[in-house]
């Protein structure tokens, strides 16, 4: 179901290399590089290693480019290891949107707000966000309560239980790929309930309740995600 969605969308937009990438992920066929090739080498991998790593360079994809694309397109960081990569919106789920690079790795989100990855590793399974995703598009303060859930080590699920306190921080300007957004900055501070973890979140948030820019938690091992909005 979603490799025909996924064909569909690159069949629209004519980019055959960054569907033969996709596909790349879960066979061994050549690839075909040599239809925009720069949009392609944004695609990068990411999750092949989480381990502390220097900065690396962002992807080369321009502005220009990314609007001749005409995609909804994410940029991913994680922080902890320097791995980056471009994703396309593989799926929709009322207000949920799923996220694939290259190689495979997703991350779905809820209205801007990290709700599950996978292909990272020690996965984010789930989180419960519907607090956060009410008062998130709506840039007010609210407290609510969240579920984080990992696998663990024996197979079974693990939950970690925080309370939740979302702030906003004031107007900020927010550049995303030489695109000013005006926003507003919203700060997500997570005590566990009944442990020592904590966590704390940013989210720069445009008038219109698009998360344009985050910074967002996935576990102890991952660490955080950067994840910019670079085409609507």
């Amino acid at each position: 179901m979603g490799t025909v969605l996924a064909m569909t969308v690159m069949r629209r937009l004519g980019l055959a290399t960054l569907l033969a990438g996709l596909l790349s992920a879960c066979t061994n066929a050549p690839v075909d590089t040599s239809i925009n090739s720069v949009l392609l080498s944004s695609l990068r991998t990411i999750g092949s290693s989480l381990t502390p790593a220097e900065p690396q360079p962002r992807p080369v994809v321009s502005r220009a480019q990314v609007e001749q694309a005409d995609v909804p397109l994410i940029l991913i960081d994680v922080e902890i290891s320097g791995d980056q990569a471009t994703a396309i919106r593989f799926g929709q789920n009322r207000n949920a949107d799923t996220w694939i690079t290259l190689n495979g790795v997703t991350v779905t989100l809820k209205e801007g707000a990290l709700f599950s990855t996978r292909g990272l590793g020690p996965d984010l399974l789930s989180a419960t966000t519907d607090g956060l995703e009410q008062a998130l598009p709506a840039r007010r303060a609210a407290r609510y309560g969240r579920d984080l859930r990992y696998i663990a080590g024996d197979e079974s699920i693990r939950r970690e239980r925080f309370f939740c306190e979302l702030v906003p921080e004031g107007a900020e300007a927010r550049v995303v790929l030489q695109m000013r957004h005006s926003t507003t900055r919203m700060r997500e501070s997570c005590y566990e309930l009944e442990g020592p973890r904590n966590f704390t979140n940013l989210y720069w948030v445009g008038s219109d309740g698009m998360v344009w820019d985050s910074r967002q938690w996935v576990g102890e091992t991952v660490g955080y995600l950067r994840i910019q909005r670079l085409h609507r």
